[in-house]
């Protein structure tokens, strides 16, 4: 069973994407490089968000963005320059309500250089897989990651793959998804 969940894992790099994708490490609030999205006639994205408890002590089992890098490939309606700002605000990943599933919210700012766009952005994932790994639980995960001006009913929704890494008291969510 640990065989068939790490070649699972390993291959998320290669099934979301037409090329393998090697995500940075994080700088705060910057972007990530667009050379690491292979710009094709589908949208794809790639995120890395680390989540921390969240400040308020009575949101028992949420979590908090302390740091994120986000970028859209080129092809993408979003930021057609591929050279867009991205700033994350409010992100909150909510408590497990059903094992296994977890969601995240906020609202995205998408800077183009000539305009700015605020979007509700939202993340529902259901664990599919589960690793221990150099004393990490590494949950993988599959799910949707919605884009939009409504939350009800977003004008870009991608079909994600990724991990949900525990270390510590924090979380690191890795996803790419595609259109």
């Amino acid at each position: 069973m640990l065989t068939i969940l790490t070649l699972t894992l390993q291959s998320l790099s290669v099934d979301v994407f037409s090329q393998t994708q090697k995500m940075p490490d994080f700088q705060s609030n910057s972007n990530i490089d667009k050379s690491e999205i292979k710009d094709n006639t589908q949208g794809e994205l790639a995120t890395k968000i680390q989540l921390e408890p969240h400040e308020n002590q009575f949101l028992d089992d949420y979590y908090q963005v302390s740091d994120f890098a986000f970028v859209l490939s080129n092809s993408s309606q979003l930021c057609p320059s591929g050279n867009c700002e991205y700033e994350l605000e409010g992100g909150t990943m909510q408590a497990e309500r059903i094992p296994g599933e977890r969601s995240l919210a906020g609202r995205i700012t998408i800077d183009t250089g000539d305009s700015k766009k605020a979007m509700e952005l939202r993340a529902s994932w259901k664990t599919v897989g589960e690793l221990y790994k150099n004393d990490a639980n590494i949950k993988v995960i599959k799910g949707i990651l919605d884009l939009g001006t409504s939350q009800f009913s977003p004008e870009n929704k991608y079909q994600i793959n990724g991990t949900l890494t525990k270390h510590g008291e924090n979380y690191l969510l890795e996803v790419k998804g595609i259109k």
